[in-house]
């Protein structure tokens, strides 16, 4: 193997990782404004504006071809099965969020990298590494330290949360087989077609009346989460489930400065300390994919 594959192997890996962390940081920033307005509308109906201007987006960047391509991908039932746990994910995510403080659903949510691992090691037969299993035990114990949990009890927005982090983990797997044929542009067009004909019927009973305001953030918020699902897709493309899924871990940085800037909630000292752990299982990670990278093309 010549050096220069050797580079262009290690920068994918690298790049790969780059991606799913701006797609994460792009996902935080999408929650703070569903956030803003998940007590105003319902979720259902919040999911479907949504779902229809990322439609639009994709729409306006591929033309009248989407269908089309979406109809003829070989993976169409891995694309409805995806379309529809995502879905559930950020329904039952979205509902709990009105009962459960910030820090409990996100030490339940970050359960999914976790999740996400197993899976990918029995589901697509990839290989689980001493290294692996140490970022995803040590990110999720960085997510329990920050997050500072006491007094759980098994409520059904309890319950949601972790169905929601099974419903993602799941997805992501079925992202990373579509991803080997498909675009990233038709599987983010598909997903969200998806979620606005099933919320726009489910939210027809439930519809509010909408002002500039929330239809502002909500646009917003479709803008960003339409552009986190493609890098995320894209970067699937790079490095394995099993990765991608522990690095998502960094958004949890991310929810606590917003939580601090948007609501006042003040940080403890153990999300600093959580925090930390987190970064060391994303950097801890990184060194050794790409030390072992680096191993295998030499042999």
């Amino acid at each position: 193997m010549t050096a220069t594959s050797l580079t262009n192997t290690e920068t994918a890996s690298l790049k790969g990782m780059a991606m799913g962390i701006f797609a994460y940081t792009l996902f935080a920033v999408h929650d703070a404004f569903i956030k803003g307005i998940i007590h105003s509308l319902p979720a259902a109906q919040i999911l479907f504006v949504r779902g229809v201007v990322i439609v639009v987006l994709c729409m306006a960047i591929g033309r009248s071809f989407m269908f089309g391509q979406m109809w003829a991908s070989s993976n169409r039932g891995m694309i409805l099965g995806r379309g529809l746990l995502t879905l559930a994910a950020w329904v039952m995510y979205y509902s709990a969020g009105r009962d459960l403080q910030l820090a409990e659903m996100t030490t339940l949510y970050y359960f999914a990298p976790v999740l996400t691992t197993v899976l990918a090691v029995i589901l697509l037969k990839e290989r689980l590494t001493l290294a692996r299993i140490g970022a995803a035990s040590i990110g999720f114990f960085g997510v329990v330290v920050a997050a500072n949990p006491s007094g759980f009890t098994l409520s059904l927005p309890v319950v949601l949360v972790l169905l929601a982090a099974l419903s993602w983990a799941v997805a992501m797997i079925l992202m990373r087989t579509i991803s080997k044929s498909d675009s990233a542009l038709v599987q983010v067009y598909a997903q969200n077609l998806i979620h606005a004909l099933a919320m726009g019927v489910v939210s027809i009973p439930f519809w509010h009346d909408m002002g500039l305001y929330e239809f502002g953030f909500i646009l917003v918020a479709g803008l960003i989460g339409g552009v986190a699902q493609f890098v995320l897709v894209e970067s699937a493309k790079l490095v394995p489930a099993s990765v991608l899924g522990t690095v998502e871990y960094g958004a949890l940085i991310w929810a606590f400065v917003f939580g601090y800037l948007f609501w006042g909630e003040m940080p403890l000292p153990s999300v600093y300390a959580g925090a930390a752990l987190v970064i060391a299982a994303g950097l801890m990670l990184a060194w050794t994919e790409h030390r072992t990278r680096r191993e295998q093309m030499r042999r």
